[in-house]
């Protein structure tokens, strides 16, 4: 008897590892099809662009909501007036508006006054954001500005 014991406690515990194994490898295999976060690149402009004296020009973007690793880069060349010079910015909506209205605004990005930049900035999802190329500042001369920004995010 302690024999048929023995054996039923050698098949017991190898019912177990079995158990044991199969749950192991139902985990990894779930994990196998999840799903796998995809990186997008979106163009907000690419492209030379003509700000006149006293003016400015926006191009309005947005990462979907949920997103993650969000941020904004390029670069950007003005041309133009005694300081081939432009203010790029970027703002949410609520600081656009204040912006438009001649009241102090919080930016994400202030280039200040420069005739060369990059811009590398992380940025929220969810958002309306504004790129902004200003020549306010400039009651004479237009400007011509080269530019290449991208959004880049996760999802």
């Amino acid at each position: 008897m302690s024999n048929a014991k023995g054996i039923g406690i050698g098949i017991g515990i190898g019912v177990a590892v079995v158990i044991v194994a199969l749950v192991v490898i139902g985990f990894n295999a779930g994990s196998q099809h999840g799903i796998v976060p995809t990186q997008h690149t979106m163009s907000i402009v690419n492209s030379m662009i003509r700000v006149e004296p006293g003016q400015y020009s926006y191009y309005q973007f947005s990462a979907p909501a949920g997103s993650s690793s969000v941020s904004v880069s390029g670069t950007f060349q003005a041309g133009g007036g005694s300081g081939n010079d432009i203010k790029v910015l970027i703002l949410d909506e609520q600081n656009f508006i204040n912006y438009r209205n001649g009241h102090q605004a919080n930016v994400y990005y202030s280039s200040g006054q420069e005739t060369v930049g990059n811009i590398n900035i992380d940025v929220p999802a969810g958002q309306t954001l504004y790129l902004v190329y200003d020549n306010t500042f400039s009651v004479v001369s237009g400007k011509e500005v080269t530019t290449n920004v991208n959004l880049t995010y996760t999802s």
